[in-house]
């Protein structure tokens, strides 16, 4: 009924508003609207609350209440130079067509984007700050200040005023760090942000925050109304979280599953999963499925560091010829490598491991030490041919009682969302418009990304029956800064929470 109304109602629409304009529309009752509006999706929503005030009130009082009743397919939102700073597309699956969002300050585009949960977006600011945003509603919710993460320090001028952070990196042992780092406010950024979740809709009141940060993948959470982050040490090595039953399920590179009360007084957690691999090789994911399995999902990708050698050197070490051909080495070998020897269970060995890649992360030596624009201070000429890909997907099954990954060769009627977003596992019967056995993904390795800013973003749709990837829309989007995000469109408007 619901898909019906909704291909329906634009031409409905439209014939009401000209009779509208003519002055001899009729009056629907309220409740009446509201029983439609509540069946659609959040595009044909957002246009019917355009049509006429009496629609106008329908739709607030229906987005107020959260009563709509649709289950949203998800969009990808992203950003395009020519619509504006302050301007973010969203592109309906539902529809195959796209809608442009005015987004509130600071603008869309000089900010990172690390998470996708409920309908909102996490974002960092040019100060490195943390703020929650609902795309359709325009609301914002600052986070705790960044200060708070363990163990960045504000620096303050003589005025008093924070103008730098210092950001140490880790050299093994829970409290072991090295002598700190100075950074500038946006590019703090750049080194310690890895993914953020969210736990519930925040337009309610009540919700956490987990964050995966650097150094060594660590997480810390925060609580609506909370003045902090509080860190949970002394796990690491974290690629993905999941709320779920009132708990934090946090998956690590080893493929272990830590579980975190983070309601009880003091934070208590255990291993739900024990560690199932040795080596990391691949990004990592974990979803439930509609048929109520955990799962978990292995992404690999690929460069064309060979081509790149040559457009960068043309045989010789020309400017930034030779660090661009050391960085690059670096970046192929610890992300993707063919076999990584990173054993999870030799703590020492692990440490040791992480160190060296946290401080090669951090720059070795090439961090800019003044506050301005990183992209013109990093050595990051001629990146444009470096090309980061997907190559290959693999689904397993968690089985609790042997303790060990199933692998399954088809999602039947599910369909997967992969990316900065809270990972997705719909049910293709609900939503009519997605295609089953089918992952929708877009990038989401920071190492590249945040090193990489203007290059071409890795976004597709894998068909697991033949292992082709086709674009998402063709001519394909671009857009590669910020990095574009599954979003569930959430048009509920916030009824007790603290923002801006």
């Amino acid at each position: 009924m619901g898909c019906t109304i909704s291909k329906v109602f634009p031409s409905f629409a439209e014939k009401f508003l000209k009779e509208a304009k003519a002055g001899n529309s009729p009056e629907l009752p309220q409740d009446v609207l509201m029983e439609i509006f509540a069946l659609l999706e959040v595009p044909d929503l957002v246009r019917a609350g355009s049509v006429c005030s009496s629609w106008r009130a329908s739709y607030i009082s229906l987005c107020k209440l959260g009563g709509y009743r649709q289950a949203q397919t998800p969009c990808l939102l992203y950003t395009s130079e020519s619509a504006g700073e302050n301007v973010a597309c969203l592109y309906s699956l539902a529809e195959k067509r796209a809608y442009k969002l005015t987004m509130p300050d600071p603008p869309i585009r000089s900010r990172y984007i690390i998470g996708s949960s409920h309908g909102w977006i996490i974002t960092a600011d040019e100060r490195s700050e943390l703020h929650l945003v609902n795309p359709i509603t325009g609301d914002q919710i600052n986070l705790p200040t960044v200060t708070t993460i363990k163990p960045v320090k504000p620096v303050y001028d003589d005025a008093g005023v924070v103008h730098k952070y210092e950001y140490p990196c880790h050299v093994g042992g829970q409290h072991n760090w090295a002598e700190p780092s100075t950074y500038s406010l946006r590019l703090l950024r750049k080194y310690i942000f890895k993914k953020a979740f969210l736990s519930s809709d925040p337009s309610m009141g009540d919700y956490f925050v987990a964050l995966i940060h650097y150094p060594l993948a660590q997480l810390s959470f925060a609580r609506a109304g909370s003045d902090k982050w509080t860190w949970l040490p002394p796990h690491t090595d974290f690629m993905d979280c999941l709320f779920e039953d009132g708990l934090l399920y946090a998956l690590n590179s080893a493929g272990e599953v830590h579980a975190f009360d983070l309601s009880a007084p003091t934070v208590t957690q255990k291993v739900v999963l024990e560690d199932v691999k040795a080596y990391i090789e691949e990004n990592m994911y974990f979803a439930r499925a509609p048929s109520g399995d955990l799962l978990q999902i292995w992404r690999s990708l690929a460069t064309n560091r060979d081509d790149y050698y040559v457009d960068q050197t043309d045989g010789d070490d020309s400017e930034h010829g030779s660090d661009h051909e050391n960085w690059i080495d670096d970046y192929v070998d610890q992300t993707y490598g063919d076999v990584l020897q990173f054993e999870l269970d030799k703590y020492e060995d692990d440490l040791e491991y992480a160190s060296e890649h946290e401080n090669w992360r951090a720059g070795d030596g090439l961090k800019p030490e003044s506050d301005e624009d990183e992209d013109d201070l990093e050595p990051e000429p001629n990146t444009d041919s470096l090309v980061v890909n997907t190559n290959m997907i693999k689904v397993f099954k968690v089985d609790f009682s042997a303790k060990m990954l199933v692998d399954i060769n088809s999602l039947g009627n599910s369909v997967l969302f992969l990316g900065y977003n809270q990972t997705l596992c719909l049910n293709a019967d609900v939503y009519p418009q997605l295609k089953p056995n089918h992952i929708y993904f877009t990038e989401d390795d920071s190492l590249y990304l945040f090193r990489c800013k203007k290059n071409r973003r890795d976004t597709g749709v894998l068909n697991l029956e033949n292992d082709t990837i086709e674009p998402i829309v063709s001519p394909e989007l671009w857009s590669n800064w910020p990095v574009p995000i599954w979003l569930i469109p959430n048009p509920r408007k916030m009824i007790s929470a603290s923002h801006n």
